[in-house]
C-alpha cells in the first residue's frame, strides 16, 4: 500500500478481526478502497494492526477524530506515515563510552 492522503493506520485490532470486518466497520464513514491487516510472515497470525484507505481523504481525517470499537476492542485510527518519513524525535542515540581518565599530574 503506497502513501496516500486517505490512508490510515489502525492499531489495537483484535486477532479475530479480518479485512472484511475492518472494511465493513469503516465503510460506514465512506467508501473504503482497501483494508489490510498485517500478519506475521512465519505464522500468518494477525499482528494487531492494519491499514485502510478511503476514497475521500477528508473522511480519513474525520475518522481520526473519533473513538472506535471493533470486536469489543478499542482501536486507534491515525494517519499512516511512510517508514521513510517516520522520525523518532524523543529518541536520542546513547553513546556508551567510558568516562575520561583523570589527569595525572607529576
Amino acid at each position: 500500500m503506497d502513501s496516500d492522503p486517505g490512508k490510515l493506520f489502525i492499531g489495537g485490532i483484535s486477532w479475530d478481526t479480518d479485512e472484511e470486518r475492518l472494511k465493513k466497520y469503516f465503510g460506514h464513514y465512506g467508501d473504503v478502497v482497501e483494508a489490510v491487516i498485517m500478519r506475521d510472515r512465519a505464522t500468518g497470525r494477525a499482528r494487531g494492526f492494519g491499514f485502510i484507505v478511503f476514497v475521500v481523504p477528508e473522511i480519513a481525517e474525520r475518522v481520526t477524530r473519533e473513538k472506535h470499537t471493533i470486536h469489543g476492542r478499542s482501536v486507534e485510527a491515525k494517519r499512516a506515515v511512510r517508514r521513510e518519513d517516520q522520525h523518532l524525535p524523543n529518541k536520542v542515540p546513547i553513546s556508551i563510552q567510558a568516562p575520561p581518565a583523570p589527569a595525572v599530574l607529576g
